[in-house]
């Protein structure tokens, strides 16, 4: 989808982190901005620097696990600008990271799969029936995850293998039936967000009543992880690089080489798995 100006986004998690960047800078590339977050503060102020620059947004507060909730967003982008061309998937957390995958509870589960997952299926079953009957180019983006391309290691890696998986059915789906979208699916490595604090906006629902035996490493881990993540990369680079990759119409983007390494060793360890030689190999007599 080279020509964005004129054209409508839906962006997720745009109230902080890389959804804001996005959303801001799709708005700059002259694109009218539909952003959505749990969080209403920080959707307002997303919304706020938008507009202040004489850019066009508007700020729908959504709760992307529930599918009437993400139905409503495209209702109200629809009501507001006629139509979507792009959508980003990019609402996320951190998720489950107390304690062993078994000791992991339902409503550990719940949050993690509902937020990381499903809402990447509630965004694709709502908006791009809505992009094919436009019969106009569109692009939809599913932030996956550099952990979605090494071995996964936590909750988090599991739901964005899933979500990678899903981005490629997407878009060979689209490309048997001649349809003019993309899909990007898109592996940030490690970048400046609050990733690790998604905590913060976990539904009282959701909650673990009583607390777990890894309650505490968790939250000492996603203090650490946050810290990392804080020396990253500005969510600012990755969004210059993405709006670079939906005109590209790129199907996936990686945003550094720091995991190259990582990647290499999953895929000589899928390798190594395979019963009889490699595909092609060549042996001689000693």
């Amino acid at each position: 989808m080279e020509q964005l100006t004129g054209r409508v986004a839906v962006v997720t998690g745009a109230g902080s982190g890389m959804g804001e960047a996005f959303a801001k800078a799709f708005a700059a590339e002259g694109m009218k901005v539909v952003a959505a977050d749990i969080q209403r503060d920080a959707l307002d102020a997303t919304v706020a620097d938008i507009t202040a620059l004489g850019q066009e947004a508007v700020g729908v507060p959504t709760d992307v696990s529930s599918l009437p909730a993400v139905q409503h967003l495209a209702a109200a982008a629809v009501e507001t600008y006629g139509g979507v061309h792009l959508l980003c998937n990019n609402a996320g957390v951190e998720g489950y990271l107390d304690g062993p995958i078994w000791e992991a509870t339902d409503k550990d589960w719940a949050w993690t799969v509902d937020v990381n997952f499903w809402s990447v299926v509630h965004g694709i079953r709502t908006f791009v029936p809505l992009m094919i009957e436009s019969g106009q180019p569109g692009h939809v983006v599913n932030t996956c995850s550099m952990t979605a391309v090494i071995a996964a290691t936590n909750m988090y890696g599991i739901t964005k293998h899933a979500v990678l998986a899903l981005s490629e059915v997407l878009r060979n789906d689209l490309r048997e039936q001649e349809l003019p979208i993309g899909v990007t699916a898109l592996c940030p490595g490690t970048i400046a967000t609050n990733l690790f604090h998604g905590s913060r906006n976990r539904p009282a629902e959701l909650q673990n009543e009583v607390e777990t035996s890894g309650a505490v490493r968790g939250r000492e881990l996603r203090e650490e992880m946050h810290a990392v993540l804080s020396a990253g990369m500005p969510p600012s680079e990755v969004a210059a690089k993405l709006v670079a990759a939906v005109r590209a119409d790129a199907p996936y983007l990686l945003t550094d080489h720091e995991w190259d390494e990582q990647i290499i060793e999953r895929h000589r360890n899928l390798l190594a798995g395979a019963v009889g030689p490699l595909a092609g190999a060549t042996g001689g007599a000693g």
